[in-house]
């Protein structure tokens, strides 16, 4: 068989949902029976006080209570080993996950949550809710066995997505200053080129090692199409969500926030690489979700053991919280929906190898011949080139995609103030990345940006980020 040509990989990585939340009814892959179920204490037996949460494929597009389910560590080991410790040979059972979303609304002060609103965390997309997903899903390579590598929240995985691990950290430190080696540094050592497409948030900019290669990181809006179109697209790209209403809606998946509008991102970036067709033929195109955001989902993640282990463990030097949890980074995280996407592919495979995040750097590496080296998680990661299957580009992929159209409504308050959503105020997330921002591009000498000082709505936040971005 001859080898593909490949000369553009592109992620778009998107956050916190679950495989089985995405696809659990979709068939043909490894997903829900319909028949699970969690106990809100899963250590008692059922009854009128304990109930039984079923799963469903009822799940709404955006959730109304709280800031949507906890994915801490603390919060993802609980929804693994329930109310047990978890131990050096201890296996969970995916039971802790109601358990673990009431504690969440409860921190989010709602208060007596109803069975109905802790039950969105068992509940799944019924098929034909994501048309983009699922065309893609279609059309080319869906993965049911992609792990993410940490069993915790979104800068850690994305970080394993750089540089092949997180610096020791299991929690979200986006003041911290990352210089462990990334693949950025080994495609400009091996003359290759890369760029960042973001809308806001960048957690690549944590590099001070990669910060002085300002035409690398651009603007989804202003520079994705247009540099596909153009034929400059970089070997590799890297595709980062919008975080803050402004130009248009939040469309990372990040909840409580709808998910239709990351639907339409991802049918943006196919169309734009599809319109292409000198780019599309020897491209590929890489869509996942940071970490399972604290859905659902059925499959245990399983221990990494001999030389997938590396040295760095949590918590690492100068990480002084004292809540920070020990953990050797010997337990995956659960399994996320990945899709592989390239006219390479054949259509409607569903691929059951166990792959993680460092795949992608794994396979880019292979493919690309890079020398050098990251770390062990890369080195043994299982890469997908495998599936790069057909003998010639295919003819028949889809010249275009269709998302859900979705407005965003107005809210109005009982003092009959309405507001849209680049004025909404911002959620604990929002303010931590507004806080790394701030400490990453302060100037020297400069006064820490104090909490009240914070932006204080959504536009006002994304303002201030793009403005200390892009000075």
């Amino acid at each position: 068989m001859a080898s593909p040509t490949i000369e553009h990989f592109v992620v778009l990585m998107l956050e916190n949902r679950s495989f089985d939340h995405i696809f659990g009814f979709r068939k043909g892959v490894n997903g829900l029976k319909g028949t699970e179920s969690n106990l809100l204490d899963p250590s008692k037996p059922p009854s009128p006080t304990n109930p039984e949460v079923k799963v469903s494929n009822a799940e709404p597009y955006s959730i109304s209570a709280g800031e949507g389910p906890s994915h801490s560590f603390n919060a993802v080991t609980t929804q693994i080993f329930g109310t047990k410790a978890p131990t050096s040979t201890s296996v969970g059972e995916n039971d802790g996950f109601v358990k673990s979303y009431r504690e969440s609304l409860n921190e989010d002060h709602v208060a007596n949550p109803t069975t109905d609103q802790i039950r969105v965390v068992m509940e799944a997309f019924a098929p034909g809710t994501l048309p983009a997903l699922e065309a893609l899903a279609d059309a080319f390579c869906l993965c049911d066995q992609w792990f993410c590598d940490v069993p915790g929240p979104t800068m850690p995985n994305r970080m394993f997505i750089h540089m092949g691990s997180s610096g020791g950290y299991v929690h979200n430190v986006w003041t911290h200053k990352f210089t462990d080696k990334t693949i950025y540094e080994l495609l400009q050592q091996n003359r290759k080129t890369w760029a960042t497409y973001d809308f806001d948030q960048n957690e690549v900019r944590q590099f001070p090692a990669l910060k002085s290669h300002t035409a690398s990181f651009k603007r989804f809006e202003d520079d994705f199409a247009k540099d596909v179109k153009s034929g400059k697209l970089p070997n590799y790209s890297f595709i980062i969500p919008r975080f803050f209403a402004k130009t248009g809606p939040v469309n990372s998946m990040h909840g409580p926030y709808d998910v239709r509008p990351a639907d339409q991102l991802v049918a943006d970036t196919y169309n734009a690489l599809r319109a292409n067709r000198d780019v599309w033929e020897r491209a590929v195109l890489i869509v996942t979700m940071d970490e399972n955001g604290g859905f659902y989902d059925h499959v245990v993640p399983r221990r990494l053991t001999g030389k997938s282990l590396d040295t760095f463990s949590s918590p690492p030097p100068g990480d002084t919280a004292s809540w920070v949890p020990k953990f050797k980074f010997d337990r995956l995280g659960l399994r996320v929906p990945t899709l592989i996407v390239s006219p390479w592919v054949s259509p409607c495979r569903v691929e059951s190898t166990e792959y993680r995040h460092t795949s992608v750097l794994a396979t880019v590496m292979k493919m690309f011949e890079l020398r050098g080296q990251l770390t062990n998680r890369v080195a043994t990661a299982a890469t997908f080139d495998g599936l790069f299957s057909e003998t010639t580009p295919r003819t028949d992929t889809p010249k275009t995609i269709k998302s859900v159209k979705h407005v965003a409504t107005p809210r109005t308050f009982i003092s009959g103030i309405t507001v849209n959503q680049a004025q909404y105020g911002l959620d604990s997330m929002q303010h931590e990345i507004v806080q790394g921002v701030d400490a990453l591009t302060r100037p020297k000498g400069a006064e820490p940006l104090s909490l009240a000082s914070h932006p204080e709505t959504q536009g006002t936040a994304s303002d201030f980020i793009n403005a200390r971005n892009r000075p």
